[in-house]
């Protein structure tokens, strides 16, 4: 293997690296390629790259960045070129970026990772000790599939503001259940709100669905609404785009027992009850539109539903992660 210098991260590095690593294949590599920039305090992030053969030619980066909802782990990110991997370089460029945050708050936290499953990084990770956390779906699920639930439970469904405080406590409550495997911070109304059902983060419509009187679950719609002014509006021959929904359940985040879908009965009662719910909300909200639908293997009423669903060829996996962890 040619000699390897592992630098701090600088300005122009981003460009190289373009040059040398693949288009992002889903979502979640995008956002964390973002990570590889030079330092930041807000949010703290350290970041390096190596080359090789005492150049500046750049064959890789590694980086480490606090998370905000999430603040006793961190997240790393390491990619290198496909013609430099299982050489250790990616190895290499972990221990540097560890190295680097030595002195910070991000010193000895716990690692997240996310990658496809299946891959080099994946691979990489597992044996860099890495562990799998859990599993995302981004799934698609066509108009009009479950056409007809919900008939007579119209007076269980309210449609709410995102700034709701009751909407916002249910997203708390639901965001800390579904994510027990890997705690969240401690957060307010106003910064649940802020997080995750602001103007910012593109919330613009929310329901809540209820069972004798009793909120079961709800749906946080992110999609941009359309108006008859828009000239971007499409035209009755048109399909519209899928609307990016969060899809939540209460008895996901409520289940009882240890994290993790394989605790639960899911001929319980109680688990049926849940998933009719989830499958009534879906059903209101993809009447005329596609939804795209997030889950994960920490939600196991919301993935009862997809895999129905995937299973009768209503709905299609647009890509997945799994996220791994290092403790």
């Amino acid at each position: 293997m040619p000699s390897l210098s592992i630098r701090p991260f600088s300005e122009g590095d981003d460009l190289a690296l373009g040059e040398i690593l693949h288009d992002a294949a889903t979502p979640a590599e995008h956002v964390a390629r973002n990570l590889f920039r030079p330092d930041g305090e807000q949010p703290l992030t350290r970041a390096v790259v190596a080359t090789i053969d005492n150049t500046e030619v750049v064959v890789g980066a590694a980086a480490i960045a606090e998370s905000p909802a999430h603040p006793h782990r961190a997240w790393v990110h390491v990619e290198v070129a496909t013609e430099d991997r299982r050489r250790g370089v990616g190895r290499a460029l972990l221990d540097a970026v560890r190295e680097r945050v030595a002195g910070t708050s991000l010193e000895g936290l716990p690692l997240r990772a996310r990658v496809s499953p299946g891959s080099d990084g994946q691979a990489a990770a597992r044996a860099a000790g890495f562990h799998d956390l859990f599993r995302t779906r981004v799934v698609r699920v066509e108009p009009g599939t479950l056409a007809g639930l919900g008939a007579g439970r119209e007076a269980d469904f309210t449609v709410t503001a995102t700034g709701s405080v009751v909407l916002t406590q249910l997203f708390g409550e639901w965001y800390a259940g579904v994510n027990r495997v890997d705690p969240a911070a401690e957060m307010s109304v106003g910064a649940v709100n802020r997080r995750f059902l602001s103007e910012q983060t593109g919330a613009h419509g929310a329901a809540i669905l209820r069972r004798d009187g009793v909120p079961a679950g709800f749906a946080v719609s992110y999609a941009e609404p359309y108006t008859v002014d828009e000239e971007s509006a499409p035209s009755e021959e048109d399909e519209y785009p899928a609307t990016e929904l969060t899809l939540a359940s209460l008895f996901d985040a409520r289940r009882p027992g240890a994290a993790g879908a394989g605790a639960i009965d899911r001929e319980s009662p109680e688990f049926q009850k849940a998933l009719g719910d989830a499958a009534v909300l879906l059903a209101s909200l993809s009447l005329e539109t596609p939804v795209v639908v997030e889950v994960t293997s920490e939600m196991p009423v919301v993935t009862e539903l997809v895999d129905g669903l995937l299973e009768s060829g209503q709905a299609s996996v647009l890509y997945e992660y799994v996220t791994l962890a290092l403790d």
